[in-house]
């Protein structure tokens, strides 16, 4: 798994030409960096991820699916790190997951207790995310910045409800 800076730059703390011009024009961003340098020194090398998704108070970090547990690691070690270090709630979701894989993995600890197809007037599918009552004070964001992420890693439109 590769990291978006390269392990030399990581080692040394200089970045390399590649590495520079990819901060400047934006490729990868400063707190992508910062959970580079985190990862490199909690996983010597062999954590890495995809991108990131800044909502605010909520950071998602996309991985490969065979990578989400590595990257949230025994008893959720290392994405604690990341949240300490960081200061926001991080969530770990696999790349190219389902949709109720990827809202299991954002809505935690929370538990969801279904998932309805949901038809509109004009043919068009919608998904009800049902959030258990008791869970409710939980979930780790706003549901519409949850939906938001949902539809930018799934490309499914969903509503979020308690019930």
């Amino acid at each position: 798994m590769e990291l978006p800076i390269c392990d030399v730059c990581l080692k040394s703390g200089i970045f390399c030409q590649g590495c520079e011009k990819k901060l400047k024009t934006g490729e990868i961003t400063p707190i992508e960096l910062d959970i580079a340098i985190i990862l490199y020194k909690l996983g010597d090398g062999k954590i890495g991820f995809k991108k990131t998704i800044d909502m605010g108070e909520l950071l998602v970090i996309v991985t490969d699916k065979d990578q989400v547990g590595k990257l949230i690691g025994k008893g959720g070690k290392i994405v604690r790190a990341i949240s300490k270090q960081i200061g926001k709630k991080v969530r770990v979701v696999g790349e190219d997951s389902d949709l109720k894989s990827v809202a299991k993995d954002l809505l935690a600890p929370a538990r969801i207790s279904g998932i309805n197809i949901m038809y509109g007037k004009d043919g068009r599918e919608k998904y009800k995310i049902r959030v258990k009552k008791e869970d409710a004070r939980r979930i780790p964001a706003k549901f519409e910045q949850l939906n938001s992420i949902i539809k930018l890693l799934t490309d499914e439109e969903t509503m979020i409800v308690v019930d």
